[in-house]
């Protein structure tokens, strides 16, 4: 990304000089064309340079890419004033004149941005796609330069709207580059905050939680010893799914923390827990969590209330979609019916749907089973 924006820099200083005044002295004109050729042919390297770090002192890259501007810069400034000059042959027509050196110097510039535009259309940065659109547009304003020079400063010409263009892309391409990266700290803020978390119930929540189950291993022969263990049990395998959820492990495919969530789920529950992922997909990990801790609400509502023994877990579809079937009585009065936990439940789904800019659905037949259904942005 930082050679993108490197680029972009270079890309900016070359298409400013795009237009050369009338009141310019010959002198400065020739400067200029010759800078342009200079840092065009730098950009076209970049955009043709391998990715991967080279084994190059950066020193000499720098000083041979200095001194290969230097040299295109004299070459260019000379030639740019060297050469016969073309006149309108026709005196009806306005004056101009039309210097072939110049002509040589402003299409080989040309030649210089649309192959660093092919360059960089390849990189596959959406930064530099833009980039490219911008010098294939500053390419052609060189051409038209060249070919129609302006007939005077008070005339509006078509380089001057290709220049406008390019730069109105540019400015579209910095803007979607900000954006990404105000995005990407947002989301490593994000997972900064997640792991905080994760931390926090790992060595706070979890270990008070093991204490209490190892305590209550010594309660063998009391009533309600049972129950305690069992209670200390299913609060430890939640504080460890929460953990999970919020620092999921990493690089684990999706169809995997699926697979291994539904067998989770099956011996928690105890009902059949079917898992069919038909896409592969990569989602961000605030959107995995939340998908997670859905199939988990709605598995373990289909098991408590529902009295389901088989439960389907479906991820396919573009958009990507979740849906959650069971085959258990359903709810009493329609799809709004639920009480207590389970309508807490199913208010918690669909909030934590929407939090990820996804949308819930519930359909819900008496004796017939119960679908969730998760539609992801």
């Amino acid at each position: 990304m930082t050679a993108g924006l490197v680029i972009l820099a270079l890309t900016s200083l070359v298409v400013a000089g795009l237009v050369v005044a009338d009141s310019w002295s010959p002198n400065e004109a020739r400067y200029s064309m010759g800078g342009n050729l200079a840092g065009t042919l730098m950009l076209a390297i970049a955009a043709f340079a391998p990715s991967r770090k080279l084994r190059v002192n950066p020193r000499r890259i720098l000083i041979g890419a200095g001194a290969l501007g230097i040299v295109v810069f004299a070459l260019a400034s000379v030639l740019a004033g060297a050469g016969p000059t073309l006149r309108t042959p026709n005196s009806t027509w306005p004056t101009f004149h039309l210097e072939l050196g110049r002509v040589i110097v402003q299409i080989a510039t040309a030649t210089a941005l649309i192959t660093a535009a092919a360059g960089l259309s390849r990189r596959g940065e959406p930064l530099l796609r833009w980039v490219a659109v911008a010098v294939v547009l500053a390419g052609i304003a060189k051409l038209d330069y060249a070919l129609f020079p302006p007939l005077g400063p008070k005339n509006v010409h078509l380089g001057d709207v290709l220049r406008v263009t390019a730069w109105g892309v540019l400015l579209i391409g910095v803007v979607g580059e900000m954006r990404t990266r105000f995005r990407l700290r947002s989301e490593a803020a994000i997972a900064g905050e997640r792991r905080r978390l994760a931390r926090e119930l790992h060595d706070g929540v979890a270990q008070e939680l093991a204490l209490i189950r190892r305590r209550a291993g010594r309660l063998s022969g009391h009533p309600d010893g049972e129950e305690i263990t069992a209670a200390a049990d299913r609060a430890l395998e939640d504080s460890r799914r929460a953990i999970e959820a919020l620092v999921p492990p990493a690089h684990e495919p999706l169809h995997v923390a699926l697979e291994r969530l539904g067998a989770r789920l099956a011996t928690e529950c105890g009902v059949e827990v079917q898992v069919n992922v038909r896409v592969q997909t990569i989602i961000r990990d605030e959107v995995r969590a939340e998908l997670m801790r859905i199939i988990c609400e709605a598995v373990r509502n289909a098991a408590n209330h529902g009295g389901a023994h088989h439960v389907r877990v479906d991820l396919a579809g573009t958009p990507l979609a979740v849906r959650i079937i069971d085959d258990g009585n359903g709810f009493r009065d329609g799809v709004n019916s639920g009480l207590g936990v389970a309508g807490y439940g199913l208010i918690a789904m669909r909030e934590r749907a929407e939090q990820v800019g996804g949308q819930f659905s519930l359909e819900s037949v008496r004796g017939a089973g119960t679908l969730v259904q998760v539609v992801l942005p």
